[in-house]
Formats: structure tokens, C-alpha cells, sequence
């Protein structure tokens, strides 16, 4: 599914372009307040909540039960999903040193004045050195909306499948607010969700489920 962002830039060029004023050679929604709120308070928000879920964990290990339907096992698992993903991989190995340029940095989307010193798009897993530290690549935002599918996969399960739905399609809006921002390509996104979902899958494994069956 995401083979062709490997290989056409067409793809990640095309869909900036819906968001890009060639007129105003700029990205109209960068300075919108929707997009400053998801650029600066619902990250807050989430870490807040990672937070409260850290403490109800620590509680429910002191008082040896749940706090508010919480278990220590849950919170470690939303904790260390929430570290793993967004926190080293994503933002710490991956966007401190990939070095990809944002989108209303390179050339195809700078004034003609500035093209010159632009900087240049460079295909996703290809590392680069356009950009010195917090790049493009992967989304960092996107990943904090990802990393919402902790909290899905603890529904019951009648409400699961609703709730892993509810936390995918909150990741991409997240996404799709940093591109209309001209700050991540499509690609950018694409594998924040790709890396985040499949280690928080994985923690799932390793924490809620083998735990439960050793209960059982």
C-alpha cells in the first residue's frame, strides 16, 4: 500500500499541492487556529492523559486492584507505547537524525525569490541532509494520534473494533492537519502510522495479552 510513496515523489509532491497557495506561495492553514490547536494543545492533552493513566497504574500497584478500570499492566502498556513509538523511535531516532525536509521548506513550495537556497524533497526512506534536527520525516503529531490505538485496543470488545476505528482515523486527521500545515508530506504519515500501530500491536502482545493468559 505505501510501495508508491518509495518511488513516485509525484505522490507526496501532489498532495501538498492541495494544500499550497501558489499565489500566496505559502500554506494558507499554518497559522489557522484549528491547526494550532492540534499543533500545540492536543499534544499536551495527550501526554497529560499518558500521565494520569502512569499514576492510576502506580495506584492500582500500591492498592494491589484496578483504579478506575485501570491495571498496572494497562498503564505500563499505554506507557510504554506511548515511549517506544512517538517518543524514540519516531521523534528521537528517526526525525532528530533522518534529516528530510518539510515541505514549505523545499523548493516546489518557496517564493521564486528563494528558490535557489530552498531545500530539496527527498523520497522517505532515503536519509538525507536537508534538514538538521526535528525533519519531516516520520510525523511526530501523527504518531501522538496513532498512539491513541493503547487506549482502543483496552475496550471491551464489543466497542473495540469502534474504538481501534475511532483511533486510526485520529491519527490520520492529525496527519492530514500537519500537511494541510506544510509540515509532513503524506508519506511522513503513512509511516508514523506504520511504525507506531505495529509496535503498539506488539506491546499489546507482550504486556495485556500474554498477561492474560498466564491468568487464565
Amino acid at each position: 500500500m505505501v510501495a508508491p510513496l518509495l518511488v513516485f515523489p509525484e505522490i507526496d509532491l501532489g498532495a501538498a499541492r492541495l494544500f499550497f497557495d501558489p499565489i500566496g506561495h505559502g500554506f494558507p492553514f499554518r497559522s489557522h487556529p484549528l491547526g494550532e490547536f492540534a499543533r500545540k494543545t492536543v499534544p499536551v492533552i495527550l501526554f497529560a492523559l499518558a500521565a494520569l493513566v502512569a499514576l492510576a497504574g502506580l495506584a492500582a500497584a500500591l492498592r494491589k486492584r484496578d483504579v478506575a478500570g485501570i491495571s498496572p499492566r494497562m498503564a505500563a502498556f499505554v506507557v510504554a507505547s506511548l515511549a517506544l513509538g512517538p517518543g524514540l523511535v519516531v521523534n528521537t531516532i528517526l526525525k532528530d537524525h533522518w534529516g528530510r525536509a518539510r515541505p514549505s521548506t523545499i523548493a516546489e513550495f518557496t517564493p521564486p525569490a528563494q528558490q535557489a537556497s530552498a531545500f530539496h524533497y527527498t523520497l522517505p526512506l532515503m536519509p538525507s541532509d536537508q534538514c538538521q534536527d526535528n525533519c519531516s520525516f516520520p510525523s511526530g503529531h501523527a504518531a501522538l494520534g496513532f498512539w491513541t490505538l493503547s487506549f482502543a485496543l483496552l475496550a471491551p470488545p464489543r466497542r473495540r473494533r469502534k474504538a481501534v476505528t475511532a483511533a486510526l482515523g485520529f491519527g490520520l486527521l492529525m496527519g492530514l492537519v500537519r500537511m494541510a500545515q506544510g509540515g509532513h508530506f503524506l508519506s511522513d504519515v503513512a509511516f508514523s502510522g506504520i511504525i507506531v500501530v505495529g509496535l503498539t500491536l506488539w506491546l499489546h502482545r507482550t504486556i495485556v495479552d500474554r498477561s492474560m493468559k498466564n491468568y487464565s
